[in-house]
Formats: structure tokens, C-alpha cells, sequence
């Protein structure tokens, strides 16, 4: 019995870390991401599975995507919420302290907003509301978004237990970025909902800002000189995908021209440049 699989990674825009069930369930999380076409392959051959990884820059989802993937090749005739929660059932029993925005992306594609409430809330845990603009707004969204990896390996579980010790302990810091940074997640929607890109822009950059008053790992020396660099060169806006600490990066540019002035000067400066277009396919069953 042989049966392929692919899903695509995902680029957090804003509001991450409030999907996590620590916030969510109480609280309530607001996320927007957009899923690309940097994909993570899997095939099933005689019960053995393989990964393929057209990326192994940190802070995109592949984790999770590979749970997913497992999750469908085990039972293919399962609907995508239930495939996007068996897949964070199992990082959840690794110990992975992680939210559920990585699997719900990998297995919908396309630019969502997405809530989370606790798992037993009626209609689910995730809702999904895919966010539509006009054909030459997304193009321009598209191009203006670049990825960078920072080339830093980071360990996001250790990051991740820093923040709920701490968000357990009522710590005032860390509990004002995550109700900023879900404020974030809707303020983010609604910009993009209107065309609105000075407020992406906006948007993108108080995430950031709320995203290293979690802890001070989230930032470091080299994260913060690739910024300055990005910021002189195009970059209006930028913030770190995932926990942060390293991986991958994503800025924005407020036009087309300064987007590519961007990805050659980090080019120049030996920082990877990930190219990418938007996926809307989602999870997709590939033929043997």
C-alpha cells in the first residue's frame, strides 16, 4: 500500500501565541495567517512514512504539518477539523505547548482569520473566516510580504514555557502582549478585509513589538541587526514567525519596487531569501 500527501507551511501575520489553549480556552484567540506554497510531502510505503521539506527554516509550521500529514494518511476519509485536531492531539501528547492555528492552516490553506475558544465550545474549537481581496490587492499583498531566514536554529518549546510559567503566575508583562497581541489578530483582519495597507503595516509592527515583551528570547543581537538592515532597505514593517528566538522572518514593503530593493540587500548580506506565492489548496492527496 503506498499514498502521498502534501500540505503547505504558513506565514503568521499576527496575533500568534493566542491560539495556544493556556489563552484561548479563558480568553479567547484571534490569529491571521497566510498559507504558502512551501510544502511539506509525505508518503506512506508499506506502513513506513517519509517527510520531504521544501523548507527547514524555523517558525513556518512544518512540525505541525508533518502531524497533519500523518493524521490524513491514516485516515484519509477523515473531514479537515478532525484531521487539524488529531494532528494537535499528537504534539500535544510530545509535550509540544503549542495553539492549533499550524494545523487548521496546513489543512485550508488560503489568508484566514481564525478564533479559537476551548476545545468543547459548541461548533468546535477553531473557527475559520477566509479573508478575500480584490484580485490586484492580493497580488500587491503577495509581493510585498518577504521571508527571510535568519539561519538561527531555536528551540520555539523553550520559549513556549517561559511564557505560560510566567502567563500562569499572572504575570502582568506577559499578560498585556497576549491580550495586545489578540487585539492584534483582529485588527489585522480588519485591515486586510478593507485594502487597507498602511494598516498591515501598523499591524505588523505593534505584533512585533508586543511579541518581545513575552520574553527576552524572542529577540536576540543578530535578529535585531537583520531588522535594521531590512528597515534601511525597503522593509516598512516586520515581525518574527512562530515563537521567534531565530528562523524565519517576515517583513513588509509598502510598494512593489521596495520589496525587491529588500530581498537584494538581504541577498547581499548572505540572509536566505524564501520565495513563495499563496496556497489555497490546502491539504491535498497526491497521486503514487
Amino acid at each position: 500500500m503506498s499514498a502521498r500527501a502534501r500540505a503547505p507551511l504558513r506565514i503568521d501575520l499576527a496575533g500568534g501565541w493566542t491560539d495556544v489553549p493556556a489563552f484561548a480556552d479563558a480568553e479567547g484567540g484571534e490569529v491571521v495567517n497566510v498559507a504558502i506554497d512551501r510544502y511539506v510531502r509525505a508518503s506512506l510505503d508499506d506502513g513506513r512514512a517519509r517527510y520531504e521539506h521544501d523548507t527547514h527554516a524555523a517558525g513556518l509550521g512544518s512540525s505541525a504539518v508533518e502531524h497533519v500529514l500523518a493524521a490524513a494518511l491514516a485516515n484519509p476519509d477523515a473531514d479537515l477539523d478532525d484531521i487539524a485536531e488529531a494532528a494537535f492531539a499528537a504534539e500535544s501528547a510530545e509535550g509540544v505547548a503549542g495553539g492549533r492555528q499550524d494545523q487548521y492552516a496546513a489543512c485550508y490553506g488560503g489568508l484566514n482569520y481564525m478564533t479559537f475558544r476551548r476545545a468543547a465550545s459548541a461548533g468546535g474549537p477553531v473557527r475559520i473566516e477566509r479573508l478575500t481581496m480584490p484580485e490586484t490587492h492580493m497580488a500587491a499583498l503577495e509581493q510585498r510580504l518577504v521571508i527571510a531566514d535568519s539561519g538561527i536554529a531555536r528551540l520555539s518549546g523553550e520559549i513556549h514555557a517561559a511564557v505560560w510559567a510566567a502567563y500562569a503566575r499572572h504575570d502582568n508583562e506577559v499578560t498585556g502582549a497576549l491580550f495586545a497581541l489578540k487585539h492584534a489578530g483582529k485588527a489585522m483582519r480588519d485591515a486586510i478585509a478593507g485594502s487597507d495597507f498602511g494598516g498591515i503595516r501598523h499591524v505588523m509592527n505593534e505584533n512585533w513589538l508586543q511579541q518581545k515583551r513575552l520574553h527576552p528570547s524572542v529577540t536576540n543581537d543578530t535578529l535585531e541587526s537583520i531588522f535594521a538592515l531590512a528597515m534601511k532597505s525597503g522593509a516598512s514593517a516586520g515581525k518574527a514567525c512562530g515563537a521567534g528566538g531565530g528562523g524565519a522572518l517576515v517583513f513588509y514593503a509598502s510598494s512593489d519596487g521596495d520589496a525587491i530593493a529588500l530581498r537584494r540587500a538581504l541577498t547581499a548580506a548572505g540572509i536566505a531569501v524564501i520565495n513563495f506565492a499563496f496556497d489555497f489548496e490546502g491539504l491535498v492527496d497526491e497521486e503514487p
